[in-house]
């Protein structure tokens, strides 16, 4: 079960803020780990975009502080994502020359 099921079906006041204690705890999460938005999204149970909208645009009025660790955590992510992306190119075009090979 994702983290958020429990607070999504959970009505009115409660659940805004349920929810902005998950955002904290997502933010927390990205920080302490280092961990790229897409694994995040996959390990809360939901979008990317969810995660993102989450980090970029409910968390600086939630935790201004934890904001922007979280946004020199995404800079990071997307300055280097270039070379995860070679780095994913490259493999896949190894592991299919390696595949012709045998």
């Amino acid at each position: 079960m994702s983290h958020f099921a429990s607070l999504i079906f959970v009505g009115g006041e409660w659940c805004a803020r349920l929810h902005q204690r998950a955002n904290y705890k997502i933010g927390k999460h990205i920080v302490e780990t280092k961990k790229t938005v897409r694994v995040i999204a996959k390990e809360f149970g939901v979008s990317k975009s969810t995660v993102h909208k989450d980090l970029t645009e409910r968390l600086p009025s939630i935790n201004p502080e934890l904001a922007n660790e979280v946004k020199n955590v995404l800079d990071y992510h997307k300055s280097i994502r270039h070379l995860r992306g070679g780095e994913a190119t490259r493999l896949k075009y190894q592991k299919d020359s390696e595949q012709v090979v045998q």
